[in-house]
Formats: C-alpha cells, sequence, structure tokens
C-alpha cells in the first residue's frame, strides 16, 4: 500500500548542501508493525516526516496505494495526513488548553465531522485506550503514560490507515513503555504501524520487521516486502478544513488560559473606541441640543422671499475666489448685482404667478403667511409735556448705523395667527386681565428686550421721559394715532411735489386711535422674532390701504409715473422707482417681503421643497443657464437654516479634528494587538506543527489566530462601547451643571456603536494579518521540534 523510490533528500545548510537521505527504496504492506532502527542524525526521523507528508523528498517518489505524490500540492499533503497518517511523538505533542477529549477531536475538526458525532468517535477512541473516565482533564493533568495514550487515541480517532510513532516510549519508564507498545502492536493487527525507536530490544520483541538505517541510507530490512498488496481502490484526496466555529473556539479557549493578559490587551484596545465613541457622543449630543434649539428658539424664524435679495451666495463666492489679475493686467469683469424676484406674474404659462402657486402647494404648511407690502405708517403720539410728535428715528439715529441695527424697524405688521409670537414671547402685562391675541385695528403690541428694557432712542421716539425706568401702567393704554396721507402730505405750491403738513394736535386728533394694549418680551434663550417695538394688527393695515388707495399723493403718482412725488427733484425716475414710492404710501399693494411661518422643521423642508420645485420648473421652461432663469427664478432666506447649518458645519469640522487625533490611540492600540499576535505565534509554534501534523491546512492557522486578533477586537470594541456609554452619564451632569446647557445629553448613536465594534474588529484583523501569514508559513518539522 505504500512504496518509496528512489527517495532523495537534501537541505541547503551555510550554502553548502547535505544529505539527509540518499537512494531509500522501501515498499510496505498493510497489517505489519515495522520498526527503523538507527543512530541520531541517521535519517530515520527524515524518513518517517516524508512518509507522513510532513516533509518533502528531493527526488524520487512516494507511491500510496498506487497514486504518485509527484504532483500533490500543499491541500492534497494536508488532506493525506489527515485521512491516511496517525501521528504519535515521543513528546506527546498535546495541546494544553485543550481537554483530552478536545485534543483527539482535532483531528475530526478539519474534517467536516459533525460536533456530536465527533464527541462519539474521540469517547471512543479514548475507551479503546482505556482513559474514558478522563476526557474532561487537561493534559497537565495526566501522567507520561497517559498523555502518550491521548497522543494515540488522536492518531486513531480518523481510523487512518498508516500510524507512525517517532520514540513513543522515549520518555517513558520500561513499566510504561511496555503497556505502550502491546497497545501499539495490537493496533498494528489492523493497519500499518511504522515506529522510529533508539532501543533495539522493544524493536525486536514487538516488531514483524526492522528496517535499520545509517547514514541516509537502507542498511538492513528483515523482512521486504516482495509481492506489494495493492487495493483495488486508488488513494483518493478529501479536502480537510477547519470551520470557523472551530477556529473561533481554540482561539477563545486560548485567549481564556491567558486571563490577564487577554483582560490587559483588551482594555488598552478598547482606548482607541472609548476616545472615538466619546467624541461622536458629544457630537450627537451637540446635534440634539442645536435639534431642540432649533425647534425650542428658531422654528418661528420665517423663510422670507424679498422683492430684492443679495443675489446668489454660490455665484458671488465663485467670482471673488477666482483667480486674481497679474500685476499688469487689470481684469474686467461682471457686476456682482441683485436679484429681483418676480412672484406676482404667471412665469410658467399656468395661469398662475408664483404666489398663488405657493398658497396652493403650501397650504397646510404653515402657521402664517404674512406679505409685506412696503407700506410705512405715518405715527404720532404725544411726550410727557402733551406735545404731539411723529414716531420716527431722530435724525441723529438715522446717520447712526449701529443706532439703527439695534432699533430695527419702529412699527411692523404681527402675524394674523399669534401661534408663532406666543410661543416666543411672554406677555408681561395687558389691558384685559386674560389676554387675547390683537386682531382689532386699534390694538397696538409693544415688544421690549428680554431683560425687560427698552432701548432709549425707542423711548424718545414714543415720547416717554427721560427717566430710567417706566412704570408698566404708564406704559398700557399709552395712545398713537395713525395719520392717513391726506392728513399728513399736501400738495406744494413749489411744483410738483408733495410736502408734509404741519405736525399739531388737529392732525394728531383726526388720526385713526391705536392704543398699547400689551407688553411682550422674548422667553428666555428665545430668537428674536420681531425686530421692531410696536406691533399692529394686519386688519389695521388692511383699512389704512383702503384709503391711501384713493389719496391725493397716490393719484399723482399713477398720473406721473416718472415724477417723484416725495422729492422737489426734477429728475424723471424709473418703474422700479416708482414702485417702490407707491409701495411705501399705500398705492401698491404688491409684496416686497414674504414671509412664511412654518410650525415645524419638516414643514419648513417641505416649504424649501415647493420654492426649490417652483424653480425646477422655471429652469425646465427656459433652460437652467439662460438669462431668463436667472430673472425668474425665486431666491429665498432661511435664517434658522443658515444659522443651524452653520453651526453644524463648525461642529462637524470640529468632529472630524477630534475623531482623527482619538483615532491615532486607536492605530496605536491596533499595532500593540499586532505585536501580542505575532507573540502568541512564538508561544503557539509547537501548536501549529501539531495541527499541521493533523492535516491542517495554511488557512486553517491563518484563520486560528485571525480569530484570536477578531476576538480580541470584537471584545475591545465591545468593552468600548459600554465604557462610552457609561462615561456619557457623568458627562452630561458635568456639562448640564457646569457649562449650563440644559437638555444637552451626550449618546452614542446604535449605529455608532455598531460601526466602531466592526471598525475595532476590522483593524485587529489587519494588525494581525502578517502575524497570521507568518504562522501558516512556518514549517510543520521545525514547528514540532520548538519547545
Amino acid at each position: 500500500m505504500l512504496e518509496l523510490k528512489n527517495i532523495r533528500k537534501t537541505y541547503q545548510l551555510g550554502g553548502q548542501e547535505t544529505v539527509a537521505l540518499e537512494a531509500v527504496n522501501l515498499s510496505f504492506n498493510r497489517n505489519q508493525f515495522v520498526s527503523i532502527l538507527g543512530q541520531s542524525g541517521s535519517g530515520k526521523t527524515t524518513l518517517l516526516n516524508i512518509i507522513g507528508g510532513l516533509d518533502q523528498y528531493t527526488s524520487g517518489d512516494l507511491i500510496v496505494e498506487g497514486t504518485s505524490t509527484k504532483t500533490f500540492k500543499d491541500k492534497d499533503w494536508d488532506s493525506y495526513r489527515n485521512t491516511t497518517i496517525g501521528f504519535v511523538f515521543q513528546s506527546y505533542n498535546l495541546i494544553s488548553h485543550l481537554s483530552v477529549l478536545e485534543n483527539v477531536k482535532m483531528a475530526l475538526s478539519l474534517t467536516g465531522v459533525s460536533a456530536k458525532e465527533s464527541e462519539k468517535r474521540a469517547l471512543e477512541a479514548l475507551t479503546d485506550v482505556g482513559l474514558a473516565e478522563h476526557a474532561r482533564k487537561r493534559p497537565n493533568q495526566l501522567s507520561g503514560g497517559q498523555m502518550q495514550r491521548v497522543a494515540i487515541a488522536r492518531a486513531l480517532v480518523n481510523n487512518p490507515k498508516i500510524l507512525l510513532a517517532d520514540e513513543p516510549t522515549g520518555a517513558l519508564d520500561s513499566k510504561t513503555s511496555i503497556q505502550i507498545m502491546e497497545l501499539i502492536k495490537k493496533i498494528s493487527h489492523d493497519r500499518l504501524v511504522i515506529m522510529v525507536t533508539h532501543n533495539p530490544e522493544l524493536a525486536e520483541q514487538y516488531s514483524d520487521r526492522i528496517i535499520r538505517v545509517a547514514d541516509g541510507s537502507i542498511l538492513e530490512d528483515t523482512a521486504p516486502v516482495m509481492d506489494l498488496n495493492t487495493s483495488n481502490a486508488a488513494f483518493t484526496k478529501s479536502k480537510t478544513a477547519m470551520s470557523f466555529f472551530s477556529a473561533i473556539k481554540s482561539s477563545m479557549k486560548n485567549l481564556l488560559t491567558k486571563k490577564t493578559r487577554t483582560a490587559l490587551v483588551t482594555l488598552a484596545g478598547s482606548i482607541g473606541i472609548i476616545s472615538i465613541g466619546l467624541v461622536l457622543a458629544l457630537s450627537n449630543g451637540m446635534k440634539s441640543y442645536i435639534d431642540d434649539l432649533q425647534r425650542e428658539t428658531l422654528s418661528g424664524i420665517p423663510i422670507t422671499i424679498s422683492q430684492t435679495s443679495a443675489g446668489n451666495f454660490e455665484a458671488m463666492s465663485e467670482a471673488s475666489n477666482k483667480e486674481t489679475s497679474k500685476k499688469d493686467q487689470i481684469t474686467i469683469k461682471e457686476p456682482i448685482t441683485t436679484h429681483q424676484n418676480i412672484y406676482d406674474q404667471d412665469v410658467l404659462g399656468k395661469g398662475e404667478s408664483f404666489i398663488q402657486y405657493l398658497e396652493r402647494e403650501a397650504k397646510g404648511k404653515f402657521s402664517n403667511l404674512t406679505y409685506d407690502t412696503g407700506y410705512q405708517l405715518n405715527v404720532l403720539t404725544t411726550n410727557q409735556a402733551g406735545d404731539v410728535q411723529q414716531v420716527k428715528k431722530s435724525d441723529t439715529d438715522m446717520n447712526n448705523p449701529a443706532a439703527m441695527f439695534s432699533m430695527g424697524s419702529l412699527m411692523t405688521k404681527l402675524p394674523e395667527n399669534g401661534d408663532n409670537i406666543l410661543s416666543q414671547y411672554e406677555v408681561i402685562d395687558s389691558t384685559n386681565n386674560r389676554f387675547s391675541y390683537p386682531t382689532k385695528p386699534d390694538e397696538l403690541v409693544l415688544f421690549v428686550n428680554y431683560d425687560q428694557s427698552l432701548n432709549k432712542d425707542v423711548a424718545k421716539a414714543l415720547g416717554l421721559s427721560d427717566d430710567n425706568t417706566q412704570n408698566i401702567k404708564t406704559l398700557l393704554g399709552k395712545e398713537l394715532r395713525i395719520i392717513s396721507n391726506d392728513e399728513f402730505y399736501e400738495k406744494s405750491p413749489m411744483g410738483n411735489f408733495f410736502i408734509n403738513q404741519p405736525i399739531n394736535q388737529t392732525m394728531y386728533d383726526n388720526g385713526l386711535k391705536g392704543t398699547i394694549v400689551a407688553i411682550m418680551k422674548p422667553k428666555e434663550a428665545s430668537a428674536s422674532l420681531i425686530n421692531a417695538s410696536i406691533g399692529y394688527t394686519a386688519t389695521l393695515e388692511e383699512q389704512m390701504l383702503a384709503k391711501e388707495s384713493s389719496s391725493n399723493i397716490v393719484k399723482f403718482m399713477k398720473e406721473h409715473p416718472t415724477v417723484n412725488a416725495l422729492s422737489p427733484s426734477s429728475d424723471m425716475i424709473d418703474e422700479e422707482t416708482n414702485k417702490t414710492i407707491m409701495q411705501k404710501i399705500g398705492g401698491n399693494t404688491s409684496p416686497t417681503n414674504i414671509s412664511i411661518y412654518p410650525s415645524t422643521f419638516d414643514e419648513r423642508e417641505a416649504i424649501t421643497n415647493i420654492i426649490s420645485n417652483y424653480n425646477n420648473q422655471v429652469a425646465k421652461k427656459f433652460g437652467e443657464k439662460s438669462k431668463d432663469y436667472t430673472k425668474y427664478m425665486i431666491e429665498y432666506t432661511d435664517m434658522a437654516e443658515m444659522m443651524t447649518g452653520m453651526m453644524t458645519t463648525m461642529l462637524d469640522t470640529i468632529t472630524v479634528i477630534l475623531t482623527a487625533f482619538a483615532a491615532i490611540s486607536l492605530i496605536v492600540s491596533s499595532v500593540m494587538i499586532g505585536i501580542l499576535t505575532y507573540v502568541s505565534v512564538v508561544e503557539r509554534t509547537k501548536e501549529i506543527g501539531i495541527m499541521r501534523a493533523l492535516g491542517a491546512r495554511k488557512k486553517d492557522i491563518t484563520r486560528i489566530f485571525n480569530a484570536e486578533a477578531g476576538l480580541i477586537g470584537l471584545i475591545s470594541g465591545i468593552l468600548g462601547v459600554i465604557i462610552t456609554i457609561l462615561l456619557t452619564i457623568p458627562i452630561n451632569a458635568i456639562v448640564g451643571k457646569l457649562i449650563d446647557m440644559d437638555g444637552f445629553k451626550a449618546s452614542l448613536k446604535p449605529e455608532y456603536a455598531i460601526a466602531l465594534i466592526i471598525l475595532s474588529v476590522i483593524l485587529t484583523l489587519v494588525a494581525g494579518f502578517i502575524p497570521s501569514k507568518g504562522a501558516a508559513k512556518k514549517d510543520p518539522v521545525e514547528a514540532l521540534r520548538t519547545e
């Protein structure tokens, strides 16, 4: 069944060729007990390793069941060792961190036998060698003879055709040696046994055939095979493979034998995960805080569509970022102009303007939709002395940009639906015991700052005294008078323009009365929705516009569209200037500004999508790069989105930077795991040799060490995520207390946690890849010699 033809084996040592075997020709039949005798260095162990497929011959041929092994590849030799050969070593070569039963099952784990069948066959093999009761023990709990019996059981569990024993009694006393020899003799009754030994007495007593070797050659063969028995069935190359579960189980058991080191390694490996996890948790907490801030303080800020917008910011940025001119050149560029939103014309040819399109598409997606016509009320009040004065910014304020910015407009129209106002402002006091949102034309609201203060310039414009404090009751019920155009303007006898009539008691008495019925201030941490001091109702504006449409100054402007009725200048004005003046005096009610107040951020997104869809239709009709598209597209401003977008971008940038720094610790820990994997390879070199002798493939060895690195990465990742989650508890308490960020809650998203665990596993697998590959490449013969 086994034939060696002219086998030659050489080694390269120090650049010189050393002959280990020379012209070895041997044949073996089944059911023989063959002993190979020889001095140390004679080549007997090399001969045994070649027969066992652990070492490959340099020339010649090894024929198994009539099949030549010249064309065998690594996987074929692995299969040969697993199914045909059983090894028994002098030093037992049991894996210390596995139980007796698991050591015996090791060979079966490479053949795809089920766990149940594997355990059954392993117990039967242990029973055959008389060690079934010791199946759950570790090898170090057994005597030398018992360990050798376990090794024999492991060699026989796959029912190999050939048993190779290398000095099986070399480490045993004489009594135990006899017991082992009796067992091996019994085994030889149904299979070929080839034993290498130094003991000629044992060989003479138990062997059927003795082969003496010296200097790599056969000196004597006491019973050479003259007629080789061959089987009808040729040698079959079966596939061996260690299951992924078996690799994980082996790696886990090895890690558990070094509990302290494993714990320290996984803790060190988790530091990088903790670092990145905390950055992501804090970032997520800040994003949630910003989202809450949006809902609480910015949701009331409207989306605005102004008649004149600042133009496309991207285009402005692109223009400013273009390459500058050379030193000796001046580049002529197109001016950056403002964009005129046209929303009162049927641009798409569908019988509706943009305003009508917006009202139809956005219906139910906003709490308020207001149109600012640009109409400026002429308002009078009385001061502490009883003198009548106009409610307006002083000339000093008009020349002071800072003051103008701080005051904003003195008068503004209130949204018809008061939900947005009431969600962001609280009522300090009102003329009614139970405040109701103003709807009547004579109802006005005074808005003050969050600290319940009023700018001195505003107080002066309202006719209040210079005292540092004002009693709220004196402000409530204060009257203002709204004056119509015909009461406020008169035709100048000097030309085609109108002048202000003298402000006096008569003008005041003829005005429409308005009364401050409530005083309101922003709620804590609330953005200012109203950038003005006095709020009036939409019904007041409607009432006044009805009057102004037939006023003398409006009629004049309609009759003389190129004349500025508010200026004595004779210069002609264009259509746009005429429109602006007419809007100011109430002669043109087309909106100068559209304010859309969404109730939620989902509604805000829906509205911006509606505007974008309109622009897409314009682009489809005129072409996206056409001048008509630039002319008719609608540009809008979403201050809430801009503010939160800037904060989110800044936060994302900080998160990336911090994550990059945190990743350094993760890389360092991964390198450390790679080093420890290499140390594990060195420590388990003999185990590698044992597994290769049992038929494990190179990829099986790689899989075991990859599994070990992966397990460390998995445990490190899970530990890192758990510690991160636990650390967010004190972090939330500290941030909430020290930084005064109520509602801040750092938390690690589940998808981030899973991603971090996967990242940890991947990095450790990458770190352990080179050591794992190195383990697979180890020579099994050399590995078995390692102590």
